[in-house]
């Protein structure tokens, strides 16, 4: 078992060496300040997601209306008032995390499917900006990141403003409609 640990502890020094460390601590960092997610360096503009939480306590409310009017047996059951309050802490849980768009010097952090996402300045093809969305579009061909200001409570105009800074600073076509 001991020649098994020193070929896991030499083959962590390589990456450590190469900079890809997969523990993530501080030996293995570029020095790019790229952490993911919304804690880490350059400025963040935060939304807030309303339409689906909505939805979901309209529908645990419909589910409890329709089925006290009805009177049905099934109504005492146990399993019933766990299905509506687990809709409501569904709903609780989506309206508490929080989409955002994080602008670093050199990338552009957001969240996606619940997957955190990164764009260098190098794979963005073009950035729109219009007075109620934001549209980041990549070269490689992927999803566009779409930013609302009426659906997700994004302030659109802020970042908009340095947005057009982080374009002119990496020669990103940037159109303002």
């Amino acid at each position: 078992m001991a020649s098994f640990d020193r070929k896991v502890e030499r083959n962590q020094m390589k990456l450590n060496k190469k900079g890809k460390n997969p523990q993530g601590n501080k030996a293995g960092r570029t020095g790019t300040g790229s952490r993911m997610g919304a804690r880490g360096d350059g400025d963040v503009f935060k939304g807030r997601k309303i339409i689906l939480p909505l939805l979901l306590i309209l529908l645990a409310g419909l589910y409890a209306g329709v089925a006290l009017a009805g009177g049905s047996a099934e109504v005492s059951t146990t399993m019933f008032w766990l299905t509506i309050v687990l809709y409501v802490i569904l709903a609780i849980a989506l309206f508490l995390n929080k989409p955002y768009l994080r602008i670093n010097k050199n990338y552009l952090f957001t969240a996606k499917l619940n997957r955190d996402r990164m764009l260098e300045a190098g794979q963005i093809s073009k950035i729109t900006a219009t007075p109620n969305k934001i549209t980041i579009t990549p070269k490689a061909g992927g999803q566009n990141w779409v930013f609302y200001r009426k659906r997700n409570l994004f302030d659109t105009p802020a970042m908009a403003e340095r947005l057009e800074t982080f374009a002119k600073t990496h020669k990103v076509d940037f159109v303002k409609e």
